[in-house]
Formats: structure tokens, sequence, C-alpha cells
């Protein structure tokens, strides 16, 4: 199973003074159990797309199709049921603020659950699971969401999707504003979720977590497809043909430098094994 796009296009404002093309016949499958990245500059279309995955913006052209589900341009009279598709992606807004709005973090957690139709029981459960899995404790049920730090509160949006068991989750600038302490967490957190199976579709600006922890990535230019493939594919493009607003760690350019020079070491954001890497040459080149 997974989310095919075909062709995508969506342009906001269409027929007015202030139409634009935010998206341009984008086209890339998302396997189940993937872990997928959106990189580009800011308004690339990578949270355009990344908002046509759970359809909560329809395309103006092209299609979305989940695991069968297929979503195009809205329609008149058109009659799609959309609560089995967004019970599968599960969407992480940028701010969370945007997304809580409960007073309580027990609320916030049993709001989708109950509107599927759950068993009371089962939303406490999956409300505790939830929890759970984004390092939480049961003391945070009761606290105000917005009373929390920024990294609580975007564990407590995590966790609030979590509660429906999404196939795919859909993270959108989870890392943003957050130190290294929070970012750390975040991530293990995105980390262990995946080894359980579920897929992950992270917008970033944050080239060092794309290149590190995706199977695929699409790189966004002005709403069109840049680039799409395997990490040290992005990375080669990247360093043969910059694309404006991105930018390389320079560990990874140091190592793309490397090779080009003959040196066999890894394409990574690990400074230690580009070294160990070149100890290694060394040795054998004596």
């Amino acid at each position: 199973m997974s989310i095919v796009i075909d062709g995508l296009s969506h342009i906001y404002h269409e027929n007015t003074a202030l139409q634009t093309a935010a998206l341009e016949g984008v086209s890339l499958s998302i396997e189940k159990g993937s872990w997928t990245c959106f990189i580009g500059h800011t308004g690339s279309g990578k949270s355009t797309l990344a908002q046509h995955l759970n359809a909560i913006l329809r395309p103006t052209a092209g299609t979305v199709t989940v695991d069968g589900t297929a979503v195009g341009p809205e329609k008149k009279r058109e009659r799609l049921d959309l609560r089995a598709l967004r019970r599968k992606v599960g969407l992480v807004f940028q701010y969370p603020e945007q997304q809580l709005f409960e007073e309580t973090v027990r609320a916030e957690l049993a709001f989708a659950p109950r509107n599927w139709g759950m068993r009371e029981d089962e939303i406490r459960e999956r409300s505790r699971s939830a929890l759970k899995a984004v390092g939480l404790d049961e003391s945070y049920l009761e606290r105000n969401p917005f009373g929390l730090s920024g990294g609580e509160k975007r564990r407590v949006a995590i966790a609030s999707v979590l509660t429906t068991a999404p196939d795919y989750l859909v993270l959108d600038e989870p890392t943003a504003g957050l130190d290294g302490r929070a970012r750390s967490l975040l991530l293990g957190l995105l980390d262990g979720l995946h080894r359980q199976g579920t897929a992950i579709v992270l917008v970033t600006h944050d080239l060092e977590i794309a290149f590190s922890r995706a199977d695929q990535i699409l790189m966004l230019d002005h709403g069109r497809c840049a680039g799409i493939g395997a990490p040290a594919e992005i990375a080669q493009q990247l360093y043969n043909d910059p694309v404006s607003g991105l930018v390389l760690p320079e560990v990874m350019k140091t190592a793309l430098l490397l090779r080009s020079k003959g040196l066999r070491v890894p394409l990574s954001c690990d400074p230690e094994k580009v070294a160990q890497a070149l100890v290694r040459e060394r040795r054998r080149s004596k």
C-alpha cells in the first residue's frame, strides 16, 4: 500500500488577482513504512504538498491516492468520504497552536478517537499509549496544553494524531524553534515510530535530518519537483547544481569533495564516520 501523487498542481485564489501557483505537476510515491522528506526554500510548496496528503487541500489538477482512495479536484455534487483516508494519514502542523484547542491534554487526545466513535475505555487506553509513545507520563493529562513548553506542545500534538494509529505520519517542520535537547528527543520519538512501521513524511529545512534518515527526498523549487531520489543522489545533485535556499551540511560537502578526489568516504553528515574513513584511506595508501 502507498500514497501515490500524480501530476499534482495547486493554485491558491484561482481566477482572482491574487492567483498563485503553489504546486505544478508534482509526482511521487510514498511507500508504507518508509521515511520521506520534502525539502525546499521557504515558499517552495512543501507545506501545501503536505496538506494534500490527507485532503485538507484538494488538487487543482492531478490526484493523490492513499491506499487506493483517489482524491482529485473538487467537483459539484461530489460525495467522497474522506474519513477513512484521514484516519490513515495523520498531519501534525508546523505550529502546535494551530492544532491544539482543548483545555486539557486529556480532552485533546480524546477528541479524534471520540469522533471516530470509539468506546470510552478504548479512548482512555489509546490516550495513555499515545502519551507514552511521545515520552510523556499520565501527569500531563490534566494539564492545559497551552501552558506547556514548545517541545511538549509538539509532543502532545503528535500524540493527538497517534491516538488514531495512522499508517502515515506527516509532520510540517516539527523541529523548528526547538533547542538541541528537544530536537534530539523529537527525532528519537520519530525514529521509534518509524521502527514500529509508521511511514514518516517530514517537511523540513534541516538537511542534516533529511540526509541522515530519509529513504527518499523530494526537492521542491517554486512549486516544481527539482529532484527526487535517495539521499546520496540528492546530495550529489545539490553539490553539482545548487538550488536556491538549500545549503548542504559542511561535513557532507567535504565528503563529496573528497569523493571527487577519488577517496572512498561515506556520504554522511557524521564527521566521525568521514574521519574514520579518511584514516582507513591513509592506512591503505601506505
